[in-house]
């Protein structure tokens, strides 16, 4: 595959990448991670407004007042003193839905108690058989006994993620043409009467974010039964908002989880003391506008994909960081304006989008070695273009290092001759035949092919990579030159009259083998005595004998390979004569 093909697939897989994305932005695929975040970066705790007052019907006030429910004459009790101590408004979040059966004329005590206050606010509740994705229009409604519908009366609904966790709440319910806020919202617009203001911003079905104010437990709620025996002086109560719950696990599950306590339930009474004083403080959180999000999110995605396919991994890498950062000062700016919008699609696709390009240039990368190695491989030794791509610029500097290593030529006998007698197309032909076969024995036999001359090869081992028993190697490859060459042979002389056969000489010592040459253009070798002596044994080797040293011997001791001792042979370049052995 080529390079801008390469980049096509790449660029193709990130806009695939990008419509999953975009996918998962439109059906809130990463929902419950959003809430999470959301939790994180919009609840804070802070002080509890002291204007507002939480009592709770805990399991105090049952030990002590008997089992729940008590007669209503308690609950008309704790209203008069409330309404005796100046109390502002007073909501109540417990339904009285039936008649009392406790005491003859419980819910007229109740309701005298309601109305001579003028500022109690009891509740309703929405029944929905069906999943509601408009506005909330309630099937039935769990009001009041008739005796106690003179109050303000206002919903506690409870809205719920899918997590189980309260993050908004609903705001407006509706039943047969009858609009109920919520039990909050009446309370504190008993308190503030004129000054309420009521623009709280919403979604369709009506629902607004809920700012929590703290944790379970942070209102910090009286004892029922300490305010109904008077342990709680009336005027405690003056110019202050009282909500009444329930706020005991063993009376009913009126609890949930919220946005700011995901670890411990909250009561609903609590839940609603933060809702009034989010009410109170005008402190809403609102949805930006999808268009100007999902807007949001393909600007900076886009500018991802571009830097991801335009650059290289490092530079891409820094791009995209500084991409992310630009994001998140973006992302602070509408949080800090108290907007809420899907945060995380943008940071995961443009890390998702940089490793997609990162995988493309590493495929680019390996396709392009694969086709160096494939290229080079033809002009040089594998092993040597192995050690280029390994070492880098390293393994193009000019230089060497002294190496004990096993050096081979090989010479076509006979191949003037032959050269003479056949078209000069076939004796090319020939000659790759041959050079075909000896680059083949000394792959085999974990050779570096160091270079063809005319009709004769260099080969080394040892070198570059260190490896055992080279002598041995050499002679092997030899031998299989040798071997493979008699069919060859046979053609030629059935075609031609001729006879070609090999001459090989073999020499192991030390050589300084590198990069020789110049700067510009240069061949991995090797040079030395070594060389040259295994290059005289080559020129006096006969067609079809293998030449070795001294050393050479030496170093097959041991092993299967038989030789015999020739001759101590005087070579052009020695002053000495050297031994010389042939491998038979």
């Amino acid at each position: 595959m080529r390079r801008g093909k390469l980049r096509r697939a790449a660029t193709l897989a990130i806009m695939a990448l990008w419509l999953v994305f975009a996918a998962f932005y439109e059906y809130s695929a990463f929902e419950r991670a959003e809430n999470n975040l959301f939790d994180k970066i919009y609840q804070r705790v802070s002080p509890v407004d002291s204007r507002i007052v939480v009592i709770g019907i805990d399991d105090s006030s049952i030990a002590r007042l008997g089992q729940w429910p008590w007669p209503r004459s308690y609950m008309a009790g704790v209203v008069d003193a409330l309404s005796e101590g100046g109390a502002a408004a007073v909501g109540i979040d417990v339904l009285y839905d039936t008649p009392g059966a406790r005491e003859a004329g419980e819910d007229e005590s109740l309701a005298l108690a309601v109305e001579r206050a003028g500022n109690v606010v009891l509740p309703v509740l929405g029944l929905f058989r069906t999943r509601t994705t408009g506005a909330f229009n309630a099937e039935e409604l769990v009001e009041p006994v008739e005796a106690l519908r003179a109050a303000h009366l206002a919903h506690v609904n409870g809205l719920t993620e899918s997590d189980g966790v309260v993050r908004r709440a609903m705001l407006d319910l509706f039943y047969e043409g009858e609009t109920y806020r919520s039990l909050a919202y009446e309370t504190a617009k008993i308190f503030k009467g004129a000054d309420f203001n009521d623009d709280i911003p919403r979604d369709a079905a009506g629902r607004y974010y809920v700012k929590f104010t703290g944790r379970a437990g942070w209102y910090r709620p009286l004892s029922f039964a300490d305010v109904y025996e008077g342990h709680v002086p009336p005027q405690y109560f003056n110019g202050k908002m009282v909500l009444i719950g329930l706020y005991a696990q063993g009376i009913a599950k009126d609890w949930q989880f919220t946005a700011i306590d995901g670890e411990r339930p909250t009561y609903g009474v609590e839940i609603h003391a933060n809702k009034l004083q989010q009410f109170l403080e005008g402190n809403y959180l609102r949805d930006l506008p999808k268009l100007a999000g999902f807007g949001g999110f393909a600007l900076f995605s886009a500018a991802a994909a571009a830097l991801s396919i335009r650059f290289r991994p490092k530079a891409g890498f820094c791009a995209i960081v500084v991409l992310l950062a630009v994001y998140a000062a973006f992302a602070y700016l509408i949080v800090k304006a108290d907007y809420v919008t899907p945060l995380l699609y943008t940071p995961i696709f443009c890390s998702a989008s940089f490793f997609a390009a990162l995988m493309g240039h590493y495929a680019d990368t390996r396709l392009n070695e694969a086709r160096i190695r494939t290229t080079f491989g033809k002009y040089m030794a594998p092993p040597v273009v192995k050690k280029i791509l390994d070492e880098g610029e390293d393994g193009l500097k000019l230089g060497g290092t002294r190496r004990r290593v096993t050096v081979l030529f090989v010479d076509i006998r006979g191949f003037t001759p032959l050269s003479e007698a056949a078209p000069p197309e076939e004796v090319v032909h020939i000659l790759n035949e041959y050079l075909d076969l000896v680059a083949s024995c000394i792959h085999r036999h974990e050779g570096t092919l160091d270079k063809f001359i005319g009709d004769a090869a260099m080969a080394i081992w040892g070198a570059p990579y260190e490896m055992e028993s080279h002598a041995l190697c050499a002679v092997q490859a030899a031998m299989a030159m040798r071997g493979e060459s008699e069919e060859l042979g046979r053609k030629l002389t059935l075609k031609y009259g001729r006879d070609v056969n090999f001459g090989v000489g073999i020499n192991t010592g030390d050589a300084i083998i590198g990069n020789i040459g110049a700067s510009f253009r240069m061949d991995y070798t090797a040079i030395g005595d070594t060389v040259n002596t295994a290059a005289r044994l080559e020129s006096n080797a006969k067609p079809g004998q293998i030449l070795v040293s001294q050393t050479v011997s030496e170093e097959l001791s041991g092993s299967d390979i038989r030789m015999n001792f020739l001759e101590n042979l005087k070579v052009k370049g020695k002053a000495e004569e050297i031994p010389v052995y042939e491998i038979l």
